[in-house]
């Protein structure tokens, strides 16, 4: 049994933040994958609509809010396939939290590492 916390009230089972936590994360990834597809989807029926085929590049981020609002392809295309190489950054980044909530440093730390790699690909990428 858990000791009460100071206020009175008994603290609640860790495995109760971690399944909210869980679930919000399975929503999140759940919710990026539909906006990435539809994006990509859109991207692809622009292309057809406008005559053009499939775009040969993908846009530079930089590039994108003035490209979306032009309504061209690579914009979407782009933008959807951003959305979706993020999703396992947010699959990381929640399992830290959901290893942090259980108290479990080991996992804390590996996913910390894990994430920061991640993250350094991305920016030496970027170079």
């Amino acid at each position: 049994m858990r000791a009460p916390d100071p206020a009175g009230l008994p603290a609640p089972p860790p495995d109760v933040a971690q399944t909210l936590v869980e679930r919000l994360v399975e929503r999140l990834l759940l919710a990026a994958i539909g906006v990435g597809v539809t994006l990509m989807l859109l991207g692809v029926a622009l292309g057809i609509a406008a005559g053009d085929g499939l775009p040969d590049a993908v846009l530079p981020v930089s590039g994108l809010p003035q490209a979306l609002t032009s309504w061209e392809p690579a914009a979407y295309l782009s933008l959807g396939l951003i959305m979706l190489m993020a999703t396992p950054f947010v699959r990381v980044a929640g399992s830290l939290v959901v290893f942090a909530l259980a108290h479990d440093r080991r996992y804390v730390l590996v996913t910390a590492a894990v994430l920061a790699v991640m993250c350094l690909s991305v920016l030496l990428g970027q170079v």
